[in-house]
């Protein structure tokens, strides 16, 4: 089949994703293209998405969680308006590469798809969530099928969809519990020393990393500070400061002479730091969360930008599957807790090797022969 994957560049996340669909499709010999769906809209609207996204996540969290909870309770209507914009370039290009089948890892994208369909322009498309919610935008979607990142969420999607609208329900065998998809490089160690080895860390008694996503956003340079003060001395604290240059300068100016701090920009090698670590701490991002659940590590949340990350750090820690820190203040106890072992974070490793789907790309592709 020849398949086109639509993402939208606003983080790494949703990239991640596209790009883990993309390998799987690849191995099981289909064609596809994956396209930043802003491509296809006016260069004004693009910059009022991606640029409004970014200043909004970075800088002003709390007015990026007002609009995320509006948008909970009222249909995204600028949403709706800016897609319309790009619906027809869109088309011409899925015509063109003769498309089959579309997968969005975003819902920008899939309210594309949702207009086009609204037009008489249709093709088999299916939405893939990437939080453990269903966000503002999802439950009117009109699409052939939602793969949502675990069985527990089947409920909430539902009930979300009959709330907005009821003829345009999902019925619930359109709801699938593929999960959310990663690369297959994250995965639990088989050796966690030799890991260790390759990235110069031996002779550690623990090593923690700390995260804030693609973007480097959060507090994390003040958790880092907070983090560094309960290292033993043959602890490893490494911090991973994403495409965000001005806080990769800060950090590195501040643990320069810190042999138990190594501070990162964006890496490639992710996967084998969370092979390597005992415990990441990091925010609530959607994608984030399942390489750590992949990888079989355990996860301290930080305090979550209002909105998707709430969300998930909700679920994810409603049903034991991580711990979450409300307050910085919290950190040191809970850290304590961990390092000197009188807590043990692997319990909710367990529990998520029990329930969690596995597989998730191969289960996607899965659906587009049935």
């Amino acid at each position: 089949m020849n398949i086109t994957i639509l993402s939208c560049n606003t983080g790494g996340g949703h990239n991640s994703a596209a790009a883990a669909i993309a390998r799987e499709l690849d191995a099981q010999g289909h064609t596809y293209k994956i396209y930043n769906t802003l491509d296809f809209l006016p260069p004004s609207s693009a910059r009022l998405i991606s640029r409004g996204h970014d200043f909004a996540y970075r800088h002003a969290p709390k007015l990026y969680g007002a609009g995320y909870r509006y948008e909970e309770k009222h249909p995204p209507v600028l949403l709706y308006e800016q897609c319309g914009k790009g619906c027809l370039p869109l088309w011409e290009a899925l015509t063109e590469q003769g498309a089959q089948a579309v997968i969005c890892v975003h819902v920008f994208p899939a309210m594309m798809m949702t207009e086009l369909s609204g037009r008489g322009l249709y093709l088999p498309s299916y939405f893939v969530a990437t939080d453990y919610t269903c966000s503002p935008g999802v439950s009117e979607l009109v699409v052939d099928g939602i793969c949502i990142p675990h069985p527990l969420l089947a409920e909430e999607f539902a009930a979300r969809f009959q709330e907005a609208k009821e003829e345009k329900s999902l019925p619930a065998d359109r709801l699938y519990p593929t999960g959310i998809p990663v690369s297959p490089e994250f995965a639990p160690a088989a050796d966690q020393e030799a890991v260790r080895v390759k990235l110069h860390m031996v002779g550690r008694s623990h090593v923690l990393v700390l995260a804030c996503g693609s973007m480097g956003a959060g507090p994390l340079r003040s958790a880092a500070e907070v983090i560094r003060q309960q290292l033993g001395e043959d602890d490893l604290l490494v911090v991973v400061c994403g495409s965000n240059r001005r806080l990769h300068r800060q950090c590195r100016t501040a643990f320069m002479d810190d042999p138990r701090v190594r501070v990162l920009g964006y890496t490639k090698r992710m996967a084998q730091f969370l092979q390597a670590a005992d415990l990441l701490i990091t925010k609530a991002g959607g994608l984030t969360t399942t390489e750590a659940v992949a990888a079989g590590v355990p996860i301290f949340y930080l305090d979550a930008i209002p909105g998707c990350e709430s969300r998930n750090i909700d679920f994810m820690t409603r049903h034991g599957y991580a711990l979450a820190i409300r307050a910085e203040e919290e950190l040191p106890a809970l850290l304590q807790g961990c390092l000197s072992g009188a807590l043990d974070p692997t319990a909710m490793v367990r529990r998520r090797s029990e329930t969690f789907p596995r597989h998730a790309a191969a289960n996607i592709v899965k659906l587009l022969s049935e």
